[in-house]
C-alpha cells in the first residue's frame, strides 16, 4: 500500500511539473488532458505492471502519459485532416465490425450449446467409408515397439522372447518391468510417422541402424550399441507406404473436425432461419 501511495505522489509530481497535461479545474482523478480526452489515475494504475519498483513505476508513468498523449493527438489530427468521406467510411467499417462481433458471439454461444459432446464414432466411421479414397497418405507410417535394455539385465533371453512373441501375458510382464528398461515404446497399435521414428533413432549416436529396416512388416531387429553395454530390441509390426489409403485411426481427428465444421454450419443456418421465422410470427419483421 505504501508503494502504491508513493507511486501516486510521484505521478502527481510529474503531472504538476508538466503544465501541458494539467488542467486546474479538472477532478483530482484526472492526471492528463489532450483536447477533450482525459486520462485518469485509475487507467494508469490498470496498466501499471505488477511487482514494479517505485523508481521504475515513476518512469513507466511518465512514458505511459507521453504515449497516451501522442496517441490522442494523432487521433485528433487524423479526424481534423482526413476527408469526411474517408472518416465516414472508417466509421461504417467500425460499426459493421462491431455488429459482426456481437452476432458472432451470440451464434457461437448457441452453437456451443447445441454441439455439446463429441462426434460419435459411428458418424466418423460412416464418413470414412464413404470418403476413404480421398484420404491418401503423404508420408510413410509405421507401427512398432522397442526396448533399450542393459545387456547384463537379469533374464535378458526371457525378455527378448516375450518381446518378440508379445501376447497379452508377455505384454503384462514387460509392463511390470518397465523401471528396468532404459527406454521403450510398447504400444504398437498406433500409427507413427516414419520420419519421427527414423529421426529418433538417428539421434542415438552409438547405434548403427539401416533406415530401410523400418519399412518391413513383422521385422524383428536386435542391435547393440557401439560400446556393447546396451541392446535395442525393435519389432516393426506394420508399414503403410506413401499414397496408400490412410487408416481410420490416423485420420480420425481430421474427420472429427470436418464433421464438427459441418454441424456448426448447419446449426448456424438453422439459427438464421429460426430467428427470422420467430420474428415474422411475432410481428418483429415485416416486408412492405
Amino acid at each position: 500500500m505504501k508503494t502504491k501511495n508513493l507511486l501516486i505522489l510521484l505521478v502527481f509530481a510529474f503531472i504538476l511539473s508538466s503544465c501541458e497535461y494539467f488542467e486546474e479545474d479538472r477532478s483530482d482523478n484526472v492526471i492528463a488532458r489532450v483536447n477533450d480526452h482525459f486520462l485518469t489515475l485509475e487507467e494508469l494504475n490498470e496498466n501499471l505492471p505488477k511487482q514494479i519498483s517505485t523508481e521504475d513505476s515513476a518512469v513507466f508513468a511518465k512514458n505511459f502519459i507521453r504515449n497516451w498523449a501522442t496517441d490522442k493527438l494523432l487521433l485528433d489530427r487524423a479526424k481534423l485532416n482526413l476527408p469526411e468521406e474517408q472518416q465516414t467510411h472508417f466509421r461504417n467499417l467500425a460499426q459493421k465490425y462491431k455488429e459482426q462481433l456481437f452476432k458472432k458471439a451470440y451464434k457461437d454461444a448457441i452453437i456451443e450449446r447445441e454441439l455439446e459432446g463429441e462426434i460419435d464414432s459411428a458418424s466418423i466411421a460412416e464418413y470414412y467409408e464413404k470418403n476413404k479414397t480421398n484420404f491418401k497418405l503423404n508420408e510413410d507410417l509405421i507401427k512398432l515397439r522397442y526396448l533399450q535394455v542393459d545387456k547384463k539385465i537379469n533374464g535378458f533371453k526371457n525378455i527378448k522372447e516375450k518381446f518378440r512373441r508379445f501376447n497379452a501375458e508377455d505384454k503384462k510382464e514387460l509392463d511390470s518391468r518397465i523401471l528396468e528398461f532404459k527406454s521403450m515404446i510398447l504400444n504398437d497399435s498406433t500409427w507413427v510417422r516414419s520420419a519421427v521414428i527414423i529421426d529418433e533413432f538417428s539421434k542415438k549416436d552409438s547405434l548403427n541402424i539401416r533406415t530401410d529396416a523400418f519399412f518391413k512388416s513383422d521385422n524383428f531387429i536386435e542391435l547393440e550399441t557401439e560400446n556393447g553395454n546396451d541392446v535395442f530390441l525393435i519389432f516393426v509390426k506394420d508399414v503403410l507406404k506413401r499414397n496408400s489409403e490412410a487408416p481410420l485411426s490416423y485420420v480420425k481427428p481430421t474427420i472429427e473436425q470436418i464433421l464438427l465444421n459441418k454441424k456448426k454450419t448447419e446449426v448456424s443456418k438453422n439459427i438464421e432461419k429460426e430467428i427470422t421465422k420467430d420474428a415474422t410470427k411475432n410481428n418483429e419483421f415485416e416486408v412492405y
